[in-house]
C-alpha cells in the first residue's frame, strides 16, 4: 500500500529548513553506497550541524503525524537524510537496502520521502513505482511526503531543470508484514466507524486490535 501524507511539517518547520538548507554541505550520494553506479544525486554529510537539525524536525514531524502512527505503526526510524538533486541527475531503478547498519540493525519495512520544493520548481525528478504493469509518478508539494512498502522497485527519473530537495528515511515496523498492517488498518477504520452506538461491538473491535497487535508484533 501506497500512502500519501498531507502537511507533515508545518509552515513553520518549512521555513526552519529552508533557512537552514543553504548551511548544508552536501557530498556525492554514493558516499554510503560507493557500489551503486544507479545513484547520481547529492547527499547531506553525516556530521554536518545544520543538516542534523533538519533531520530532527523531520523525525519528531513524522513521528506526530496520525497516519505514520496508525498506518507504519513505526518501532524505529533512520535518520532522515537531506539529498539534492541538480540538473542531470538520477537515481535509477532500484529496491531499498533491507537492512541498514545500525546498531541493533534496522530492517526497512516502509521507506519515506519528504518534499521541500514545489514541484515547479523543477522538471522531471518524479519519484516512480513500479506497481505491476503501472508505473505511479509522485511529485508533492513541500512538506507532504510519500511512504511506501521498501520492496517496492522505484526510481527517481532525471531532474532536467532546477533542484529537487527532499528528505528521505526509513522506518522499522512493530508489524513486519505489510498484509497484516493493512489489516490493522482496515480495523481501525472499523473502529472509528463503529462509533460509540453499540458498545459491545467497540469493545470488541478493540480487543480484535489489541490482541493481533501482541500477537504479530516483533518484540
Amino acid at each position: 500500500m501506497i500512502r500519501q501524507l498531507h502537511q507533515v511539517l508545518n509552515e513553520d518547520e518549512l521555513a526552519v529548513i529552508h533557512a537552514l538548507l543553504p548551511q548544508v554541505r552536501f557530498v556525492d550520494g554514493r558516499a554510503t553506497n560507493p557500489d551503486n553506479t544507479s545513484k547520481q544525486n547529492l547527499q547531506a554529510a553525516q556530521e554536518d550541524p545544520a543538516s542534523a537539525r533538519i533531520s530532527q524536525i523531520v523525525r519528531d514531524a513524522l513521528f506526530r503525524h496520525a497516519d505514520i502512527r496508525g498506518w507504519a505503526m513505526p518501532r524505529t526510524m533512520a535518520r532522515p537524510t537531506v539529498v539534492r538533486y541538480e540538473p542531470g541527475m538520477t537515481y535509477g531503478w532500484h529496491v531499498d537496502e533491507a537492512l541498514f547498519p545500525s546498531t541493533p540493525p534496522l530492517r526497512s519495512d516502509l521507506s519515506c520521502t519528504v518534499f521541500l520544493n514545489p514541484p515547479d520548481a523543477y522538471d522531471g525528478g518524479e519519484l516512480t513505482m513500479q506497481l505491476g504493469q503501472e508505473q505511479l509518478k509522485y511529485k508533492l508539494a513541500p512538506g507532504d511526503a510519500i511512504l511506501y512498502p521498501s520492496t517496492t522497485i522505484h526510481q527517481v527519473a532525471p531532474v532536467t531543470r532546477g533542484v529537487r530537495l527532499a528528505v528521505i528515511t526509513w522506518m522499522q515496523s512493530w508489524i513486519s508484514s505489510s498484509e497484516r498492517r493493512e489489516l490493522m488498518v482496515q480495523l481501525e477504520e472499523a473502529r472509528a466507524r463503529a462509533g460509540t452506538g453499540d458498545e459491545r461491538l467497540a469493545v470488541l473491535l478493540d480487543s480484535l486490535r489489541t490482541n493481533l497487535f501482541r500477537m504479530w508484533a516483533d518484540t
